[in-house]
């Protein structure tokens, strides 16, 4: 169903940007078919998380909308917001060390 394996198999080399590409397009078509909006914007993070494989950018739109997942499960909770955004930019930092 997902093709985050068509990023792992990129980053080793093993797949083309073509790819990688064509992985995030079939995601966001299933996104777009969802009428769950929750499992439609979860599918929007894995969409923009594969795309990153082409474009870095994408991964700031992954970020957010994961974000936005969360306000959609939890609508009256900001610390849940707050915890899943202070939990990436841990992993930012993580990155950095």
């Amino acid at each position: 169903m997902f093709k985050f394996d068509t990023n792992v198999r990129w980053q080793n080399g093993k797949a083309r940007m073509y790819d990688v590409r064509q992985a995030g397009f079939k995601i966001h078509q299933q996104a777009r078919t969802s009428e769950n909006e929750i499992e439609k914007t979860a599918l929007r993070v894995v969409g923009q998380a594969v795309g990153s494989g082409h474009m870095r950018e994408h991964a700031m739109v992954a970020s957010d909308y994961s974000v936005k997942v969360i306000n959609l499960m939890k609508p009256e909770c900001m610390e849940a917001v707050s915890d899943e955004r202070q939990w990436q930019l841990n992993k930012l930092l993580e990155c950095k060390e």
